[in-house]
């Protein structure tokens, strides 16, 4: 170890005080769990908090091995270490590079590990994006490391394969919220427009072009297409009509892909096109629009596609997603707060997800599954050619900032459907204080239905034992009004 490796954690830019938080948060979970996933969404500041991690462990004379599953992002990995720690503190294992076994610091790919048979001596090994680590693959290098220490990271802890996290971590620490982050100016908020219906990967409710013309205002955009020939083309199209925008995939020349990368950010393009190739790994804070024209059947690539424009920049007060397939529909916003789990369902919404019933075996499981859990059965699935429906798109909001006119409407809606379903008045105010962060004004509920709901929180506080005054605040914050003397017989 460098001499100069202790001063780092005094140089390097200061932890924001949820970080440190998390950081504290990690090391107390080191105490009982070796594995720890990491949860830190988009703009939490996840290479940061890697970081960190890292030069705490190289100041005491510990050695790490940071590892990334795309060759693009270990040398990204290893750049920025590079400049915060130092170039010979870093040794880089991948095709063409020079080996630095020596190094406090190796950077690498599980499957270059695994192919050089290569195991560089670590007490903490961090894994990017963990939610690509396949676990058989994983076990056989963690068999070399049975005492270090081992930290996940990633925005997103689903895998495509459905299968949990649990496999590969024990414990589970989240850095932030969406809500906490876009309060503090880490994140921008995002306008949402979405379709009436969610298509599930069979059409589009209008033309992409036609829409990006609409509703995206000339910002710089995040284009992604169902297949690489869509994405050329599309590209082709939008430069014919004057409008400079490229295509990135998964073929594309570093070199190609970083010029054109830092031509968008410069402004030279408008459009950048792809169908996976910038769902990580890029960082364009001026890019201001995503654009979905394709389906997203998992949470996990919807929230990376949308997360490459809520980064904040001068330039820009929110960021834009046009959502053509109905993904928004499926996932919720973008900007929601969810609840993560190692076990079942890594990503979850905490409001209500729509289920499907197996026509095999009749069980029923949500709908974003295929699959039935029970019997394995999966329906078949014919290739189906994408259709336009050239429907219209409708501007969704979030939060106390959405438009009085669309809580209004989002009232009475809930009010029709509480009254339908024969519901109680709580549950509409419970509804709207999840998309509103507030109470809704209940100047049309009548005095019967008041009487009912006290009658309901009164029943509520008997039957959980709570303080007699449970119900009356309880009424009072959601009338503005105490309850009627009579009815507190």
């Amino acid at each position: 170890m460098t001499a100069h490796i202790s001063t780092l954690l005094t140089a390097l830019q200061p932890l924001r005080p949820y970080q440190a938080e998390t950081v504290e948060k990690v090391y107390a979970e080191w105490q009982t769990h070796r594995r720890v996933l990491l949860v830190a969404p988009t703009g939490a500041g996840k290479t940061r908090l890697a970081e960190e991690f890292v030069v705490r462990f190289t100041a005491q004379g510990k050695r790490v091995v940071f590892i990334a599953h795309r060759r693009e992002l270990i040398r990204q990995a290893a750049e920025r270490l590079r400049r915060s720690i130092g170039v010979l503190d870093v040794g880089l294992v991948a095709p063409g590079e020079e080996l630095n076994l020596h190094a406090p610091i190796q950077v690498a790919t599980v499957q270059t590990l695994l192919a050089r048979s290569l195991r560089p001596e670590a007490e903490l090994i961090i894994l990017d994006e963990a939610h690509h680590y396949v676990a058989d693959d994983w076990s056989q290098l963690a068999a070399s490391y049975p005492s270090a220490k081992v930290l996940g990271l990633t925005a997103t802890p689903e895998r495509q394969d459905g299968r949990p996290m649990g496999d590969m971590f024990e414990s589970l620490v989240v850095a932030a919220s969406y809500s906490a982050l876009i309060r503090d100016g880490h994140l921008v908020p995002c306008r949402v427009f979405q379709p009436p219906a969610d298509f599930a990967g069979d059409g589009l409710a209008q033309d992409p072009i036609a829409a990006w013309q609409r509703y995206a205002d000339g910002a710089r955009t995040f284009w992604f297409c169902r297949t690489v020939e869509d994405a050329y083309e599309t590209a082709k199209k939008l430069c014919a009509l004057g409008t400079p925008a490229a295509c990135i995939e998964a073929k594309t020349e570093k070199a190609e892909r970083d010029e054109l990368l830092d031509r968008f950010a410069r402004g030279g393009l408008v459009v950048l096109t792809n169908v996976y190739a910038l769902t990580e790994g890029v960082d364009v804070p001026a890019a201001r629009c995503c654009l979905l024209a394709r389906s997203c059947g998992h949470v996990g690539p919807y929230l990376q596609m949308a997360g490459r424009v809520l980064r904040p920049h001068k330039d820009k007060s929110d960021a834009i997603l046009i959502d053509l397939s109905g993904a928004t529909l499926r996932h919720g916003l973008p900007t929601e707060d969810r609840e993560y789990s190692l076990d079942g369902n890594g990503i979850r919404r905490t409001s209500p997800t729509p289920l499907r019933n197996c026509l095999q075996c009749g069980a029923t499981f949500p709908s974003y599954d295929r699959q039935c859990p029970e019997c394995g059965y999966e329906p078949p699935q014919e290739k189906k050619h994408v259709r336009i429906y050239d429907l219209e798109l409708q501007a969704v909001y979030a939060g106390v900032d959405t438009p009085g006119t669309a809580k209004d409407r989002e009232y009475k809606r809930l009010r029709s459907v509480a009254k339908r379903n024969g519901w109680s008045v709580g549950w509409v105010v419970r509804e709207y204080r999840k998309l509103f962060a507030e109470a809704p004004v209940m100047s049309d509920v009548t005095e019967e239905e008041k009487r009912d709901e006290f009658q309901r929180l009164t029943e509520i506080t008997q039957k959980k034992g709570y303080k007699a005054g449970f119900a009356l605040v309880r009424f009072k914050d959601m009338f503005g009004q105490w309850p009627r003397k009579e009815w507190r017989a």
